[in-house]
Formats: structure tokens, C-alpha cells, sequence
């Protein structure tokens, strides 16, 4: 039997989104959230409830939907209700790398099993959509990592102002029964039984302008998020912020803590000295970015041990061969061939 999940609420997201993709999709939400114990009772604040009832709320929404897949209505429906401050940096980002901050915001107050990753090689960027629920199977949550990655998507085409950011869509389940309609809704080659959920896109589009840039505005909004985080009684790991950036900036695996101190608009000392107060040190969580990137790396082929090396920042492939024996306890050749086998 498998481990139950905690009882501590958790915010329902966008319920008038839920609402709106119910109506899409042909049915009424009201008599789910009624069954599962959920009373929306003023809609001016954010709803709670119990991390059971909110997935077994879902469950239900996907098998009553008729006309449209759920998951994907909710998605491209699905709007920051109660969280103007999300809005207002989205419209001041310059840059889809920039919004791509917003992932660890949203985890702190609305998914906090959500993790949302941005991988980068050769022509192409990866967005990954990561779900870790305690104690539960990841392959339960399937439809919700499809509402994450219809979100996303739209999100970025609505930033972009264009339909066409996607090459392809890639997904860690089985092919479900009718796969032309993932490949319709998301316009792209949709591809199964992959070893993460990803949205592909053309790198050049994370940092190509979308915006007059205005410092100014995009300051404030950072502002206003982190006051609403605090209101919300999030707490900020500065821990987290450091992976964050080495995920989304891998050129920081090549620098040092200055420039990823500069990255999250911190004095080197001051990040220095609140990684002490965690009783962590830079270079251990550089590691084991570098290791995580290595990996991911590793499993494309076409990609050279010496442009692996040479994008963790290694002196050569034979420093590089060194310090992935320390971390995995193999070569990364005999690696690359065991998960390619």
C-alpha cells in the first residue's frame, strides 16, 4: 500500500480556470468539487484543501470531459487568479529566459511539487516538467504534467506572440489511445515513452527580444513577488535560487560564485555568506549541477565528450572523465552506453 498523501492544505490553482476548462469540455465542475468535499466560498481569496481531494478532483474532471481533452483545456485556459503581481512581470520580461523564472515562484505558492527545468544543447532548449509527490507514483500524475506543460506552452506563445515556439513535444508516458490529438493540440510531433516531459524549442528563442526592456518595471514586479511570497509565508532557500540559476544559465557552470551571485543580483559575500548559514558550499551544489547537466547530456549522442567537457567548464575530456568517476562511480563513456544500450 502506498503511503498517503500529506493532509496539509494546498492552494487550488486557478479554479476559475477550472471552471472555464469544465465548460470547454462539456460538463459542470460544481457537482466535482461538491464530491470530493471542495466549497469555493468567496472567490476573492484563494482556495485550499487537502492534496487528496484536489488530485481526486482532477481524476474526476478527466474522465467527465467530453468534447475536449482536460488537461489541456485547463491548460491553455488557465490564467494567475489571485496573483496579479505574476501578471505584471510576465508583461515586463524582455526575454522567454526571464519568464522562465516564474516556474520557481509559482512552485512556492501554487505546485509545490512541481519543478520546472530548462536544459540547453546545441540548437535546442528543453523545458521540463518534473512532478515529485511524497510518497505516490509519478506515472499517477501524468494528466497533471500535461496540464503544466499546456500552461507553459501557452504561456510562451502568448510572450512570444507566436504560435510557432515548439519543434516538438516530448512525453514520458505511454502512447494513449488516440495520440493525434496531443500532436493537433500542440501542433508539433508529439513523441511517448521518453525519459522526461518536455516542450523542445529552438534555443534562440530564450533570449531573442520581446519587449521595450524597462529595468525599471521588471524591478518592481520582482519586488512585489517576493513581498507577496513573504506575505504568503513561503520561504526562500537560497539553496534552490543557486540550482535555479545553474539550470537555467549553464554558462554559470563555467564561472565561479561571482558571476552566479551577480545572476541573482547578490553581493558574491552575501551569497557566500548565506550558503554558510545553510551549511552548504558553492562548489557542492555546482557539482552536482554539473553532474545533473552531464547526465543529460550524455544521453544524446551526438554530442561529444569533448563538448560536454568543454560546456561543464573542464579543462579537457580527461579532468572531465575524472570527476564524473567521482560523482557516478563510472566512466562517462560506460554511462552514456548503459542508458543508450
Amino acid at each position: 500500500m502506498q503511503p498517503r498523501l500529506s493532509s496539509s492544505p494546498v492552494p487550488v490553482p486557478a479554479l476559475a480556470s477550472w471552471r472555464q476548462a469544465a465548460s470547454v469540455c462539456g460538463f459542470t465542475i460544481d457537482p466535482v468539487l461538491r464530491e470530493v468535499g471542495i466549497n469555493p466560498h468567496d472567490p476573492q481569496v484563494p482556495l485550499r484543501v487537502p492534496p487528496a481531494s484536489l488530485f481526486k478532483a482532477f481524476s474526476m474532471c478527466v474522465e467527465r470531459a467530453r468534447t475536449h481533452h482536460f488537461p489541456f483545456a485547463l491548460g491553455e485556459n488557465f490564467v494567475f487568479e489571485h496573483f496579479a503581481e505574476f501578471d505584471a512581470f510576465l508583461d515586463s520580461c524582455t526575454t522567454l529566459r526571464e519568464i522562465l523564472e516564474l516556474a520557481g515562484w509559482a512552485r512556492e505558492v501554487l505546485t509545490p511539487w512541481m519543478n520546472v527545468r530548462l536544459d540547453e544543447f546545441g540548437a535546442e532548449a528543453h523545458v521540463r516538467v518534473v512532478m515529485t509527490v511524497p510518497g505516490q507514483d509519478p506515472r499517477e500524475f501524468c494528466h497533471v504534467r500535461e496540464v503544466l506543460l499546456a500552461a507553459i506552452n501557452q504561456l510562451l506563445r502568448r510572450a512570444a506572440h507566436s504560435a510557432h515556439v515548439l519543434l516538438s513535444v516530448r512525453m514520458a508516458g505511454p502512447a494513449p489511445a488516440h495520440p493525434e490529438k496531443y500532436t493537433e493540440h500542440f501542433g508539433v510531433p508529439v513523441t511517448f515513452n521518453e525519459d522526461a516531459d518536455a516542450l523542445v524549442m529552438d534555443r534562440r528563442w530564450l533570449d531573442q527580444p520581446l519587449n521595450a526592456p524597462l529595468p525599471q518595471a521588471l524591478t518592481e514586479a520582482r519586488q512585489r513577488i517576493e513581498r507577496r511570497l513573504s506575505q504568503e509565508g513561503a520561504e526562500r532557500h537560497i539553496v534552490d535560487e543557486v540550482r535555479w540559476a545553474l539550470e537555467r544559465r549553464p554558462e554559470l557552470l563555467r564561472e565561479g560564485l561571482e558571476a552566479t551571485a551577480a545572476a541573482l543580483g547578490l553581493h558574491p559575500r552575501t551569497l557566500q555568506r548565506r550558503l554558510q548559514a545553510d551549511g552548504v558550499k558553492y562548489v557542492d551544489i555546482q557539482s552536482e549541477a554539473k553532474c545533473h547537466r552531464a547526465q543529460i547530456m550524455l544521453r544524446r549522442r551526438a554530442i561529444s565528450m569533448e563538448s560536454i567537457s568543454a560546456e561543464l567548464g573542464f579543462s579537457d575530456r580527461r579532468a572531465f572523465t575524472f570527476a564524473f568517476k567521482r560523482w557516478m562511480g563510472m566512466s562517462p563513456s560506460v554511462y552514456r552506453t548503459s542508458i543508450c544500450a
